[in-house]
């Protein structure tokens, strides 16, 4: 009699234990699973909130006109970090051609006006704290209310990053057809009628983008510089 009762104790002590190890083991999986449910849902969280930013930071760069370029450098500055930022500084310091004052007043002087449309912009690659956004963009520019000149389709890229919630450009390349079928890498001769970029310097002819140029200062010229 005394036996069989130990035999139930030590069963139920058994069963009692294989219970608990079962429930430490779903509590586990149950953990592993929302975090990789939480950091799926960062990360997509963060792609569409990277190319939202891209697309917003592109047509302020890109797009200004004698009221708002003032405001437009402004803002741009605020978001451009690394080779962008001295890139980007570089430029804006720059008179326009055939002009003595900085990107800013020879804009207002010169009244040039640029529009930016994104055609198309997509994420190539993002974590949770990083971006690679990939834009197809139309600019066109005037100055003194006429010389319209239009510029065929550029593709460039913003590399991100976050800084306290808010998406930060650290490189901006132009890219080439040979970048679609390899990989996007910064090249030496960027595609015809391609929107000037700031991007970083580079002594090497055949690694780097060359330096971009200001807006049009004749006609003749088909192609203008981000204001911000």
């Amino acid at each position: 009699m005394g036996g069989l009762m130990a035999t139930a104790i030590t069963t139920r002590r058994l069963v009692g234990v294989g219970l608990a190890v079962i429930a430490v083991a779903c509590a586990v999986l149950t953990g592993f699973l929302g975090f990789r449910y939480f950091d799926a849902r960062a990360t997509e969280d963060s792609r569409e909130s990277s190319l939202s930013a891209a697309r917003d930071y592109a047509t302020t760069m890109f797009g200004y006109d004698p009221v708002n370029v003032a405001d437009h450098v402004q803002r741009s500055k605020n978001v451009v970090i690394g080779s962008a930022k001295t890139e980007y500084d570089r430029l804006i310091a720059q008179p326009l051609p055939d002009d003595k004052d900085n990107f800013v007043e020879g804009v207002r002087k010169q009244r040039v006006v640029s529009q930016a449309v994104i055609q198309d912009a997509g994420v190539v690659t993002n974590t949770r704290d990083t971006s690679t956004v990939l834009l197809f963009m139309n600019q066109s520019v005037s100055r003194n209310g006429k010389d319209l000149v239009r510029v065929d389709p550029s593709r460039l890229t913003f590399s991100m990053v976050r800084h306290d919630d808010t998406w930060m450009i650290e490189k901006i390349e132009i890219i080439t057809d040979d970048s679609f079928r390899s990989r996007i890498e910064q090249t030496s001769t960027p595609p015809a009628g391609a929107v000037p970029l700031p991007g970083p310097s580079s002594a090497s002819p055949s690694s780097a983008s060359p330096a971009p140029t200001p807006p049009p200062a004749a006609p003749a010229e088909s192609s203008a510089p981000p204001a911000g």
